[in-house]
């Protein structure tokens, strides 16, 4: 091997480092993204390929006999030569992506899954195919691309939720120990036995590997579907205890007011008897009372959007803020119950919560509009706010005090929308704070 083609060796083959670092940009472009990531993101690649070029001279070196006199050195020099790659991708995840640190962890983890996996295929295709130095390098480079786009379709899409993972810290913790066995431990003896490279013992520890970080990859996909199952399943469970308890108290509701009617007549001509001014108004106050309740109960259209509505003006009333609400819920029908129910939630609950913070009353007031506009439905919802807005990285954070369990509805609205290939926009101007969902309507 000529010095050129040594220097393209160490620099320009897709090596452990520089292939952890394209994998974890696979798996940016489907997580919420930090201000300027992408900037962030390339000089990392520039210099974990300059760092993966002298990893690659390091590790060539120790396969030449270099350590090979102490099995404890070979073992902590393997162990070094894969947490660095490990520990870069986890820096960019935290760099480059809104993560927590469990979430970033567990990233890696799953980054190194299908880098191994390339990392075995590469190695049985070039047993198979006996290809000269630079045919070897094109192949391996579409042996990673490959890879990754079939991963990225299959696994990487699906893993998130919401730009993020939302794993324990144990699942994390449990994750990356099982692809670091893998990896370190049960791929130990193929990195130092030099006898074994050319026997089926070598080919078939590269399968297991293989299958082993699919399998992995594989649990991870059936536990998400299981954790989105289960919160889908509950969400419809606290729908229809929703949905019951507007039906019990619409007809509570309309109970009071049949009764108020049959006696209004003789309640107004006993007003007229009725001397105590404080006796008169608590008389009018419980007729008023009555009508308003009445008046909560919202009929849109869709029964999902009338139990929300219905539950968030009557939070309103008992706040003591004003509610206006002029929705065509029909033309929401195509969305499913869990989605729409989180979606108005999620919206009013965040507008409730900025107009309790207003001093004046005569400004507490929330605004709901669902209407039709260029074939799409139109949402927007509008109350004033007291205060400067918190935001962090280009995105709002929740004015709540633990808000690190806070602050995701937004981003949950958003996720719902982007669902139905929509979009959200938000504006505060002159303390008033706005949210407009457009979302398209179906042919």
């Amino acid at each position: 091997m000529n010095p050129l083609e040594l220097l393209a060796w160490y620099f320009l083959q897709p090596d452990f480092m520089q292939a952890m670092t394209l994998c974890t940009g696979a798996f940016l472009l489907t997580l919420e993204r930090r201000s300027h990531w992408l900037g962030r993101y390339l000089i990392a690649l520039a210099g974990c390929f300059l760092a993966g070029g002298f990893m690659s001279i390091f590790y060539g070196k120790f396969e030449n006999g270099w350590l090979l006199d102490n099995q404890v050195r070979r073992f902590l020099f393997l162990g070094v030569f894969l947490l660095l790659p490990l520990t870069a991708a986890y820096l960019i995840f935290r760099a480059c992506a809104s993560l927590s640190r469990a979430d970033a962890v567990y990233a890696t983890a799953c980054v190194y899954a299908i880098q191994h996996t390339e990392f075995c295929l590469s190695m049985i295709v070039a047993d198979i195919w006996k290809a000269g130095f630079w045919l070897s390098v094109l192949r391996n480079w579409l042996l990673l691309f490959g890879v990754l786009a079939l991963s990225y379709f299959t696994v990487i899409r699906g893993l998130q939720c919401g730009g993020r993972y939302g794993v324990s810290r144990w699942r994390a913790l449990t994750v990356a120990g099982i692809m670091l066995m893998i990896g370190l431990v049960l791929n130990y003896p193929l990195r130092t036995i030099p006898h074994l490279r050319d026997s089926m013992a070598y080919a078939l520890c590269l399968a297991y590997d293989l299958f082993s970080c699919q399998f992995l990859l594989w649990l991870q996909m059936g536990q998400r579907r299981e954790i989105q199952l289960a919160a889908s399943a509950e969400a419809e469970r606290r729908l229809r205890l929703q949905i019951q308890d507007q039906y019990q108290l619409s007809e509570e509701t309309i109970g009071i007011i049949n009764r108020k009617c049959h006696d209004l007549k003789h309640q107004i001509a006993g007003l007229r008897l009725v001397t105590s001014q404080s006796e008169r108004d608590r008389n009018i106050a419980e007729i008023e009372q009555s009508v308003m309740i009445y008046d909560a109960a919202a009929q849109t259209g869709n029964r999902v959007l009338d139990t929300v509505l219905t539950e968030k003006s009557l939070l309103c009333e008992r706040c003591h803020i004003s509610w206006s609400c002029m929705a065509e819920g029909s033309l929401l029908n195509f969305l499913s119950p869990v989605d729409l129910y989180t979606l108005f939630g999620n919206a009013l609950d965040n507008a409730i919560e900025g107009s309790v913070g207003v001093e004046d009353p005569e400004m507490r007031n929330v605004s709901v509009t669902v209407q039709r506009r260029l074939g799409a439905a139109f949402i927007q919802i509008e109350n004033y706010f007291s205060g400067p807005l918190k935001t962090q990285n280009g995105r709002l954070l929740s004015t709540k005090p633990d808000g690190m369990d806070h602050g995701f509805g937004l981003q949950s609205i958003s996720a719902i929308a982007a669902r139905y290939g929509g979009a959200v926009d938000v504006s505060a101007q002159d303390n008033i704070f706005c949210l407009s969902i457009l979302i398209p309507l179906p042919a």
